[in-house]
């Protein structure tokens, strides 16, 4: 016999779909017994909800990791950390094969296109990359950076070299898990906050080791720098380093922290993300997942094509599967804000 939600859950999932969810509220739910009848209550509640604000529509972002390099912060989760790299020379892709991925991304339906460098990156080339990408990809397509930290006066040169926004995060013990200050981050969130850049969060990358508090509390910070398109990714253990010996959650443990961040979120998002793109996550409050090119700091090859990434075609399969109808045409989810404002004020 199947023993019905407890009256707690039903009570925290009816709170949660009035707004009404607290931070001690959203770190009991993270407890909550995957596989249990609560379990399903609530990535039922979150994934209804999703299907219900985003019209059913499932949304694909195009990543292009530009450079491979031993980057200083050491982040332990990370492949191409100084410390742990098996990658101990330069690899970069020339303006012209960033521009081509680009192109070929666009053509194959994805609806935003992400530029991904190291922290390390000098900003000045970055621009001039993406500026030839703006150039040879429609204007209605959002261009999304992915870069180190950046002060105000930078992001305002990301708006005029065409981003329509930006992915920025504090990562899970930023500081102890890697060797950047957790202030730059929060400064640089604020720089996103206060320009015209919307700004894309992710609670990354989760590993069994993070509490509900820690994980509550990233949730929030995305929302409190008005994150348009939220996310959660779990950590891909790396080949080296402190972090390669770490189990990676399961797909049920992230489809929970999925659900909860989209009942937190409720309609203060555009989009939710999950990363690495998977089955569960995605029938549990996600419809937002990754296509990836070039280099990245979850593989172990030059090019994640070859390695962990997946094709624009793979994603919308998967998309498909899980009940989401792949969107034609640029996402909505990124837009200048002043333009937001003059729509709302004409």
């Amino acid at each position: 016999m199947h023993r019905k939600t407890d009256t707690e859950t039903e009570k925290t999932l009816k709170k949660a779909l009035n707004q009404e969810i607290t931070k001690e509220d959203a770190e009991k739910l993270l407890t909550i017994e995957n596989d249990s009848p609560e379990y399903y209550s609530l990535i039922q509640t979150a994934n209804k909800m999703t299907k219900n604000q985003f019209n059913e529509k499932g949304e694909i972002y195009g990543q292009i990791g530009i450079n491979i390099s031993p980057c200083p912060e050491n982040c332990q989760f990370c492949n191409l950390a100084k410390n742990y790299t098996q990658f101990t020379e330069n690899h970069e892709l020339t303006p012209n094969q960033v521009t081509k991925k680009a192109i070929k991304f666009e053509q194959q339906g994805v609806n935003a296109i992400f530029l991904m460098t190291t922290a390390d990156y000098p900003f000045q080339k970055y621009l001039e990359i993406a500026e030839k990408v703006r150039e040879n990809i429609s204007p209605e397509l959002p261009l999304v950076a992915n870069i180190g930290d950046f002060n105000k006066k930078q992001a305002q040169k990301l708006v005029e070299t065409g981003f329509q926004g930006a992915y920025h995060i504090q990562r899970l013990r930023e500081g102890e898990d890697t060797d950047i200050n957790p202030k730059n981050r929060k400064q640089t969130l604020e720089a996103i906050k206060n320009s015209e850049l919307d700004l894309s969060y992710c609670v990354e990358p989760i590993g069994p080791e993070h509490t509900p508090k820690e994980i509550i509390e990233e949730i929030y910070r995305g929302l409190e720098h008005n994150a348009v398109n939220h996310a959660c990714m779990w950590r891909q253990p790396p080949q080296e380093g402190p972090k390669s010996n770490t189990e990676r959650i399961s797909q049920k443990e992230l489809a929970k922290t999925i659900a909860i961040t989209r009942l937190i979120s409720n309609n203060q998002i555009r989009a939710m993300g999950v990363h690495e793109p998977t089955a569960i996550p995605l029938i549990s409050g996600a419809n937002q997942i990754y296509a990836e090119t070039g280099p990245n700091p979850r593989d172990t090859q030059k090019n994640t094509e070859k390695g962990r990434g997946k094709t624009p075609e793979q994603c919308k399969k998967l998309l498909k599967q899980t009940g989401h109808k792949p969107l034609k045409g640029p996402t909505k989810v990124f837009q200048f804000k002043e333009k937001q404002k003059q729509k709302q004020t004409a």
